[in-house]
């Protein structure tokens, strides 16, 4: 087992440990509803090809999503930044650099995370709500600096690992479409797959009669589940 690897399984128990003392709450991956509703999150550190052209299909279906901007990449685009948010999608916080959270000590943690905080607020006025982990990398020290900082740590339900080369568009839409359900957080990337696979998604969704919400928005509709 990899430190890394190491480093999540222990974060795991760490984390359900610490609620049971009182401690930070464990990492949101979705809510338990009945009520038809989804949240798409869109993890960006690197590139802008994509962005905007996601961006422009998201508009074109009237539908929202939850871009977890990386802070680096988001004071290097703020344009595009501004778009998003223009254009009424949830920004969330990724941190700074894409760096493994769970191997850092809590100076740097809340550094990665302030850090973020204080680049969007000074494009959109407006400081994020949300923690989404690089990699989905925690441990006590990540829930407890976000916990410290008010945000709420979010993974995923469905992975449509559409960052890897080899995931076809069909496979993408399949990892969502095929495995939908009420209360579910999908974790998307800026990639060619992902822009070719969107527009299946959110058709493939609507006909399942699925509302898509922000991040935000879901936790008011269910009880939060670290379950993914």
């Amino acid at each position: 087992m990899t430190a890394v690897a190491l480093a999540i399984g222990l974060g795991f128990v760490a984390a359900w440990r610490g609620v049971l003392a009182g401690g930070p709450p464990p990492p949101v991956a979705g809510v338990v509803t009945e009520s038809r509703v989804m949240a798409l999150t869109v993890n960006v550190v690197w590139g802008t090809e994509y962005v905007p052209q996601l961006l422009a299909i998201l508009r074109r279906h009237h539908v929202v999503a939850t871009f977890m901007l990386g802070g680096a990449w988001a004071q290097a685009h703020p344009d595009l930044v501004r778009a998003l948010y223009d254009a009424g999608m949830e920004i969330g916080n990724h941190g700074w650099a894409h760096r493994h959270m769970s191997l850092l000590g809590p100076a740097d943690v809340a550094a990665e995370i302030s850090r973020t905080q204080q680049a969007v607020a000074a494009i959109t006025g407006k400081a994020p709500r949300l923690f989404a982990p690089p990699y989905g990398e925690y441990n006590g020290t990540v829930l407890g600096e976000a916990a410290r900082l008010g945000l709420p740590v979010v993974l995923w339900t469905l992975d449509t690992i559409d960052w890897r080369p080899s995931s076809s568009p069909t496979q993408i839409v399949n990892r969502v479409v095929l495995r939908a359900r009420p209360g579910a957080i999908v974790l998307l990337h800026p990639t060619d797959r992902t822009v070719e696979a969107l527009p299946q998604i959110l058709d493939g969704l609507a006909r399942q009669d699925y509302r898509l919400v922000t991040v935000s928005d879901l936790l008011t509709l269910g009880r939060p589940t670290p379950e993914r």
